[in-house]
């Protein structure tokens, strides 16, 4: 199977992971199985949900539902310049993670528009990366004023979480 984050091109895939670059999706996908190899000290305070489709999307705020009342949905991509900075960033801003404690993290990767992820999309109503916004996790409904497209400061990010953190 092709892998669809190297190109046809690209020739043999290296055999080792420490040879491969990291991406969005690969970081993402990894962190349950190093959490699992008891590789970071602590859980990680957000559960993380990547997601492609609307029934993935639905699954995800059931499951989180049971734990976080709050979902932070983040849509993103590999060639989003301003999707690294959250990544990098903003995320991992100690007054951020602080504050996604309460929350759970969905996160939407188009980095490859497929027929799902643009169906979902479409039920989110959203136009592309980067797009931020927290949801009610059993409900799904998204709460007015906390939606922001495009680039914002950690300190918006801050702003639109506190009123929502336990």
């Amino acid at each position: 199977m092709q892998d669809r984050f190297l190109p046809d091109d690209a020739g043999p895939k290296p055999a080792t992971l420490a040879a491969q670059p990291v991406n969005r999706r690969t970081f993402l996908l990894g962190l349950p199985v190093l959490a699992g190899a008891g590789v970071f000290a602590t859980p990680s305070p957000a559960s993380t949900y990547l997601v492609e489709s609307v029934p993935q999307y639905r699954a995800a705020l059931a499951d989180l539902a049971q734990t976080r009342a709050k979902a932070l949905v983040d849509v993103g991509a590999e060639w989003c310049a301003f999707c690294k900075v959250i990544d990098s960033k903003i995320l991992p801003d100690r007054r951020v993670a602080e504050l996604m404690r309460s929350f759970g993290l969905v996160r939407i990767d188009v980095t490859v528009m497929t027929a799902d992820n643009r169906a979902l999309l479409q039920h989110l109503k959203v136009d592309g990366p980067p797009t931020v916004f927290i949801v009610d996790a059993a409900s799904g409904r998204e709460h007015e004023g906390t939606r922001s497209l495009g680039n914002f400061p950690t300190e918006n990010l801050v702003a639109r979480l506190k009123p929502f953190a336990a």
